[in-house]
């Protein structure tokens, strides 16, 4: 039976269904697990800028700004790594502006059991604007 998360309708045109936030070191988990069972044996399409689904000779910030309005909902996955790296806060910064007045989805992956202490302070704002909000 499908996630409700990722139910598809027919009215959906974007291009992928989800853009993945991940922390460079912490793809393991992302492209075996989670790719595995999600795009191979259930069919959805997940845009990661480490995969090479950005152009040759394309600037990131580039492809970040234009990817991220192409994707249905937006996945952080949250290790260790990701609290301190200065690009998946950033990288979640702009998916969390751009998801959070939609009524599209922000998942959040905590991995490492981070406590909230440790959690970035885009994900702890998101979370307490849709409390505000829904």
């Amino acid at each position: 039976m499908a996630n409700p998360l990722f139910l598809k309708t027919e009215e959906e045109t974007l291009e992928y269904d989800a853009y993945i936030v991940n922390c460079d070191g912490d793809y393991t988990w992302v492209y075996e697990p989670l790719r595995l069972f999600l795009e191979e044996r259930r069919n959805y399409k997940f845009f990661l800028l480490d995969r090479g689904d950005v152009l040759a000779g394309e600037h990131i910030l580039f492809t970040l700004n234009n990817s991220i309005p192409k994707c249905k909902k937006i996945i952080l996955v949250i290790f260790k790594k990701f609290v301190n790296n200065d690009w998946a806060y950033y990288e979640a910064t702009v998916g969390i502006e751009h998801f959070l007045g939609l009524q599209a989805g922000i998942i959040v992956i905590n991995l490492e059991n981070i406590t909230k202490t440790e959690i970035p302070q885009c994900v702890l704002h998101m979370i307490r604007s849709a409390k505000q909000t829904h």
